[in-house]
């Protein structure tokens, strides 16, 4: 692989010459050596220098995503070329939303290490918006959602059911067989953050059944959200998946709400490409019979 992009690139993520060449384990005449070699090339200087900062110019701005796609496609070629004589291995990237993150990835990861040893699991956690991100701008090799995510160049693929429930704290006495629209709009409802495939459903059920809640309280997990219903804060709507151990200890209940469960499914989401790493194809296959 030419030296002279792998160079250029380091140079312009780490916006410093000598940072560039500790990562590259070279020397710093040598970094400037290549850039150099780089430009005269192209003919065109790339990078805008001060004493305590490199900034890519117009040139260098065109040329940067051009070098990471090569690289990119150059470090794909080699894995699947490897594929084809070894066994799945190396560093597979997986992104997952939060309730398939901390609820259902473990599962699949103790599965994956005891069948493929020699892959190398790197995991993100966010919600469904920022794991879509990931997965477009190559962070991840493969994501695990419990929302939408809509771009031609996304493939998704529904792996499992999931049934959502509103929750109370599990010492409130709430009486009648059914919750009436004027309790829910009543309530503190704790929601997930924007951006969040609950949070999406949510808010689909309140405009649903015209509910205008009294007040609103955002948390960024699902752990919060619980804590916070237990305490009596609030009331919510969360998969089963999250609060089972709760409810077998009486901290939570369901409540019995015309409409509910609501259900959603949860997704494999990957880019479009024609061949896929064998690594990919044996998570996504271990995914998608989720034993």
């Amino acid at each position: 692989m030419d030296q002279q992009l792998i160079v250029f690139v380091e140079v312009a993520e780490r916006k410093n010459f000598s940072r560039a060449a500790e990562v590259l384990h070279m020397t710093q005449p040598a970094v400037s050596q290549y850039i150099a070699s780089f430009e005269r090339e192209l003919g065109v200087p790339l990078l805008e220098r001060t004493n305590k900062f490199v900034e890519l110019n117009r040139a260098g701005e065109i040329v940067y995503p051009y070098a990471k796609t090569i690289l990119r496609n150059y470090e794909q070629m080699k894995t699947l070329v490897s594929d084809i004589k070894n066994d799945p291995s190396g560093e597979l990237k997986i992104g997952a939303s939060y309730t398939i993150g901390e609820y259902m990835l473990p599962k699949f990861l103790a599965r994956l290490q005891e069948w493929y040893p020699k892959i190398i699991p790197a995991v993100s956690i966010g919600n469904t918006e920022e794991i879509g991100k990931k997965l477009i701008n190559h962070e991840i090799d493969i994501g695990l959602i419990e929302g939408k995510v809509s771009h031609t160049r996304i493939v998704t693929k529904e792996f499992a059911m999931d049934d959502m429930y509103i929750i109370a704290g599990g010492r409130e006495a709430l009486e009648g067989e059914k919750i009436s629209k004027s309790f829910l709009e009543k309530q503190t409802w704790i929601i997930r953050e924007e951006g969040s495939g609950t949070r999406a459903m949510l808010e689909k059920f309140l405009e649903k059944n015209h509910i205008t809640p009294a007040r609103l309280i955002s948390f960024g997990s699902t752990q919060t959200i619980k804590e916070g219903v237990e305490s009596g804060l609030g009331i919510s709507l969360l998969s089963d998946l999250t609060f089972k151990n709760e409810l077998q200890l009486k901290r939570i209940q369901k409540l019995p709400v015309e409409g509910t469960p609501l259900q959603r499914h949860f997704s494999i989401i990957k880019n479009q490409q024609d061949f896929y790493p064998k690594a990919l194809q044996v998570f996504e296959a271990l995914v998608q019979s989720n034993d």
